[in-house]
């Protein structure tokens, strides 16, 4: 970091410049800045600009061609310097902190940005990996609906296919023996005129009250 401009930059001498020097200085500056070199017409603000700067350089004289007041002012200068280069030093220590305290804000952000991004990650596969497990519970259950319903249909079937075929085995059954009666009947013509004499006895005796015969006293009955 640089000084303010010095009474040597304003003469535009190096510091160790002799006395002899200084004065030559200031005639070369005086006739440079003088504001009544100015022509006719300058502004008022350009004519106040010369004026200040000549003050300056009368300034500098006055100070660096008295040998106390150079002394004085060298000093001065140089304590400035060396609070410069402290404070520089210091500022250097402080802009490398601030440095160093924004890369690590920065480091920890994209370290929070990787982290959320992770675990967006790992919430997309979580909540994947929970729809497809439904899908497979619902795709199980579906199949053992479908299965149930179909043993059920078919136990119904079965029953179904089972009083059928008990109903048509009675019907055998029931024919067959129809079939065997007749068949007696037409071998024994006898026993159908018994038979029916015997039911038209026992529906006199209903009519009339009287008691049934026991199955000694009855007349056999043919079919």
């Amino acid at each position: 970091m640089a000084t303010s401009r010095s009474l040597y930059d304003t003469l535009g001498i190096p510091q160790s410049a002799s006395t002899d020097a200084v004065r030559k200085a200031y005639k070369l500056q005086a006739l440079q800045t003088h504001p009544d070199k100015l022509p006719l017409g300058t502004p008022e603000a350009e004519i106040e600009a010369a004026k200040a700067r000549f003050r300056d350089v009368r300034t500098a004289f006055e100070v660096l061609s008295d040998p106390a007041k150079r002394r004085a002012y060298d000093n001065g200068l140089e304590y400035l310097r060396r609070n410069v280069k402290v404070n520089v030093s210091e500022m250097q220590t402080k802009l490398a902190q601030a440095k160093l305290a924004r890369e690590r804000a920065e480091w920890a952000r994209q370290a929070e940005l990787r982290h959320q991004e992770r675990m967006r990650v790992l919430r997309e596969e979580v909540l994947a990996s929970q729809r497809r497990y439904q899908e497979t519970m619902a795709k199980a259950e579906l199949r053992y609906q479908e299965r149930v319903r179909a043993m059920e249909e078919e136990l119904t079937a079965n029953r179904e296919a089972e009083r059928r075929e008990e109903a048509s085995m009675r019907n055998e059954s029931y024919d067959m023996a129809e079939d065997m009666l007749q068949e007696l009947r037409k071998l024994n013509p006898e026993w159908e005129v018994r038979r029916k004499e015997v039911l038209r006895r026992q529906a006199e005796r209903m009519k009339t009250g009287r008691p049934p015969m026991r199955p000694s006293q009855s007349e056999p009955v043919y079919f």
